[in-house]
């Protein structure tokens, strides 16, 4: 244990010295860059060596874990879109320097154990007199709204760059006298009609901008993920002729949310971002006092927001009081939510109603947090529950209420589709080229993965099952890091497939941890990027025992929406006990029939995929072959080998798919008896095992070749001496 120990000390500060030395900047460096060179630095043991369920070895797996010890003592930094890379951060070079040898990682023990005790002081401290939130996206976005306020509003400055002054009344009042007096291109979305009216203005100008748009998106969750938010941004920075980066603290706080804003905020962009404006401009023209008496106050900075020119647009509303007041105010904009909140709950505070709605709603969160002892969420069960009006999961739009650009008739965002992508812009044309299959058939494969959120692929061997799989995979996410794949076996579990405990050592004592599976991950990835498609590529589905390794997520399959209960405590979303599926989390799987037949699979299973059948006897893979060679020219008539070898075969489910045969090079003599000997007969001898077919005479390419002889109907074998060699074979 003390060996194991000092060798994860080691590496630590050989990964965090390796990020000083090639990123000083504070640049994001891919994480198996930063492992390989940890790796060198020391060398594996052979128990190190070994593979976990995850796939990775114990040595690499023990040492992602004491990142978390790194991240807490604010050393290094996480890409926050989960893309697997990883910066160091000055107080890191600090340490490097401070703390020799092992005492970094004790240090960096220390931190965390500390930061995680302040914490839940700092929720206790807090839960008797303000909203409070435990949520870490949550905690991330309000750091983000606390420095607006401190270096925005109390300080005139810049939140993106600090050195720049342009919370300011020569600023605002410039961006607010172009805004309001320019017009609106027609057929141009949000960040082009930016470019055209803001191409005479400074690049203070442009700046604040690009900070109010920030403030917009920042607190949208769900429906909004930190690449689209980033990119908006940035778009707007890169108005600018001398552009300036987006901060870390607004960075990391993108890759999170508070609240679902509904269609509003989404696609009427331009008048979320003119009530910002006004308010900038409402701001800087109080005086000093008013606006302390304004910012220091909750009710007085309802009254300032809400006295602000433009439409009434509640929730762009209670999100601008949200990120200045969010103890007082909470993460819930939407007014019809915050009155059936206030009315279901109302007992909690004796039952009477004040004459202040959001005083009321304040006074019952802080009811129930002392009921509970922690934060709630009215989100989830079982308070949810009791005031939410959807009883049931609402369906999906339809895809054809959503154009291809994603823009609404004014050119602005629409809501982004919650699977994360539309049928319509897979190139459904190109993957029926590289696939060799019937464009139709794809396309209702994507339509049935867009509706029902999961299909399988099922079919005997060698119909290409998981070639197809990929290059839907590839075709709807866009992103290799928004994309996973795991296949099942006999003794894969629950707690492989979604959260159990596993041993490991820590601090020279063996313990158990709760570990995260593909689904779980997969899962945080896709709420961190709701507006991209990840995917779960599922390969050997039905090798598992299905019912076992799913247990009450199947649940979730067919409700997404809802949350339930978890065997394991604290493997739900952000540490809690229930568990939600975001819609935008699809799994593909595929099914060897000659496994398993379909018929087999227990019908809850049944009911909540989509089935799409690859069997050489139909489409789309009947013919492919045929097509195939019409591209890649063979010496040999390989069609009318592939058609006799399934005739010679009883079962249907038996039958061999034609990947075997589909070869872009002309296949030899030689070629053509590999794959029959090494590939072929194996599999036919397994599936015929015990049936007293002689399998290596019925289906040997001696037999089969003398069969396809020329004659009437038959196809001509022979186009060169090889051929000829192949009879004798």
């Amino acid at each position: 244990m003390a060996e194991t120990n000092v060798r994860r000390a080691a590496r630590v500060r050989a990964g965090l010295e390796y990020l000083a030395m090639t990123a000083p900047q504070g640049e994001y460096v891919p994480i198996s860059d930063v492992w390989s060179d940890a790796e060198r630095a020391v060398p594996l043991t052979d128990h190190e060596t070994e593979l976990n369920s995850r796939g990775l070895r114990r040595g690499e797996t023990d040492w992602r874990w004491a990142s978390a010890y790194l991240v807490a003592a604010g050393w290094l930094r996480k890409h926050p879109d989960g893309s697997g890379k990883w910066a160091i951060t000055e107080a890191g070079i600090r340490a490097l320097e401070e703390f020799a040898g092992d005492g970094l990682l004790a240090e960096a023990q220390r931190l965390y154990a500390v930061g995680r005790l302040e914490l839940q002081a700092s929720i206790e401290e807090a839960l008797p007199s303000v909203w409070v939130s435990a949520d870490a996206a949550q905690r991330k976005l309000l750091l983000a709204a606390r420095s607006w306020v401190e270096e925005g509003l109390q300080n005139g400055g810049s939140v993106f760059s600090p050195a720049q002054s342009i919370w300011n009344v020569e600023t605002v009042s410039a961006l607010h006298a172009k805004w309001t007096t320019s017009s609106k291109v027609e057929g141009k979305n949000f960040v082009e009609n930016l470019a055209i009216q803001l191409r005479d203005q400074t690049d203070a100008v442009k700046l604040l901008m690009a900070e109010i748009v920030a403030l917009q998106v920042l607190p949208i969750a769900s429906v909004m993920g930190h690449a689209k938010k980033t990119e908006k941004v940035q778009a707007v920075l890169e108005l600018m002729e001398h552009p300036v980066s987006i901060p870390t603290v607004f960075d990391e706080a993108f890759g999170g949310g508070a609240f679902n804003p509904g269609t509003g905020m989404m696609s009427r962009i331009n008048h979320a971002v003119t009530i910002i404006i006004n308010l900038a401009k409402a701001w800087v023209d109080l005086d000093t006092d008013a606006q302390e008496r304004v910012l220091g106050d909750a009710r007085a900075w309802r009254a300032f927001v809400l006295s602000v020119d433009g439409d009434a647009f509640p929730t762009q509303r209670y999100a601008l009081m949200y990120l200045v007041h969010p103890g007082f105010f909470g993460p819930i904009v939407s007014e019809d939510h915050r009155q059936r909140i206030r009315e279901a709950f109302i007992g909690e505070i004796g039952g009477q109603f004040g004459d202040d709605a959001d005083d009321d709603l304040r006074r019952i969160v802080i009811a129930l947090q002392l009921k509970s002892g922690k934060p709630v969420n009215f989100y989830a069960s079982p308070l949810r529950d009791r005031w939410h009006p959807d009883t049931q999961p609402q369906p999906l739009p339809d895809p054809a209420t959503l154009t291809k650009d994603g823009e609404d008739d004014e050119g602005d965002d629409v809501l982004t589709d919650p699977r994360g992508f539309i049928p319509s812009q897979i190139d459904v044309a190109s993957l029926s080229d590289t696939l060799n299959l019937d464009a139709d058939w794809i396309a209702r494969v994507v339509n049935a993965l867009h509706r029902r959120g999961q299909v399988i692929l099922y079919g005997p061997p060698g119909t290409g099952k998981t070639f197809v799989a990929k290059a839907l995979t590839d075709a709807i996410t866009g992103r290799p890091d928004a994309a996973r794949r795991i296949q099942f076996h006999p003794s894969y579990t629950y707690e492989d497939f979604f959260a159990g405990y596993r041993p490991r050592e820590k601090n020279g004592q063996l313990v158990f941890e709760l570990a995260k599976g593909p689904l779980s991950r997969i899962a945080e990835d896709a709420r961190r990027d709701p507006d991209v498609a990840h995917v779960l590529l599922i390969d050997e589905i039905n090798r598992a025992n299905l019912s076992k390794v799913f247990g009450e997520l199947y649940y979730l399959l067919e409700y997404r929406d809802e949350a339930i209960d978890l065997l394991y405590a604290g493997s739900g979303t952000d540490g809690g006990d229930t568990f939600s599926l975001p819609q935008n989390v699809l799994i593909i799987g595929t099914m060897n029939t000659a496994d398993r037949s379909i018929a087999l699979l227990d019908s809850a299973m049944r009911r909540r995929f989509s089935f799409f059948e690859l069997h050489p006897d139909v489409a789309p893979v009947a013919g492919i072959l045929d097509r195939w060679v019409e591209d890649h020219p063979q010496r040999f008539a390989l069609p009318a080998l592939f058609a006799e070898l399934n005739a010679r075969i009883r079962e249907r489910e038996d039958r061999i798919g034609p990947s075997y045969l589909l070869r872009s090079e002309k296949l030899t003599a030689h070629d053509l008896a590999a794959i029959w000997t090494e590939n072929l007969l194996p599999l036919l001898e397994e599936r015929h095992l015990g049936t007293g077919v002689d399998v290596a005479s019925r289906f040997s390419l001696d037999s089969l070749l003398a069969a396809l002889q020329p004659g009437p109907g038959a196809a001509e074998i022979a186009a060169t001496d090889d051929s000829a060699t192949a009879e004798s074979i």
